[in-house]
């Protein structure tokens, strides 16, 4: 049997529901929507940026 891994850091899990609205979205507004949240994350100063990462890598 695997052994499951407490969940750490930051955790998002999207429901079927959601997954299949944004699959309804052309891909030029995925993109540009993945790309606005790019652009808005890197006007962060680096230091949060750094913390999002931690929490990503669930060091924090």
């Amino acid at each position: 049997m695997k052994e499951e891994k407490p969940l750490v850091g930051f955790y998002h899990e999207p429901d079927e529901e959601m997954v299949k609205e944004y699959g309804k979205w052309p891909l030029e507004r995925r993109a540009a929507w993945l790309f606005a949240g790019l652009k808005m994350r890197m006007l962060l100063p680096k230091e949060v940026r750094e913390v999002q990462d931690q929490f990503r890598r669930g060091e924090r």
